[in-house]
């Protein structure tokens, strides 16, 4: 019984982890067709990862998908700290990733 309990946990957690790499796929895969480097855009997927919690990152990967009005509408009914560490974490990610040029534009 123990054992399964333990496969129960190890599956779960393997769902958890997945999942991320789905979203980071997604990421990485959006950057390329828009014309960045592979390193650039699998450091934004990574970092990505690594710096957001869930929710944030999860409105990245809607983001990444085309999915612009919905990502709007999310984005809109975060907090103001929510936001905030949205937009500095995303200043972040670019920096990190070696692509200021982003920062430019905005």
């Amino acid at each position: 019984m123990a054992r399964l309990a333990l496969l129960a946990l190890v599956t779960l957690g393997l769902a958890a982890c997945s999942q991320n790499e789905v979203g980071k796929k997604v990421i990485t895969e959006q950057c390329i067709a828009e014309g960045e480097t592979v390193e650039v855009c699998e450091c934004f997927a990574r970092t990505s990862d690594e710096k957001l919690d869930k929710e944030l990152f999860d409105i990245i990967v809607l983001g990444a998908q085309g999915e612009d009005s919905e990502t709007e509408k999310m984005i809109e009914e975060l907090s103001s700290q929510q936001k905030a560490k949205l937009s500095a974490v995303a200043r972040e990610v670019i920096t990190t990733c070696g692509a200021e040029g982003y920062l430019a534009g905005s």
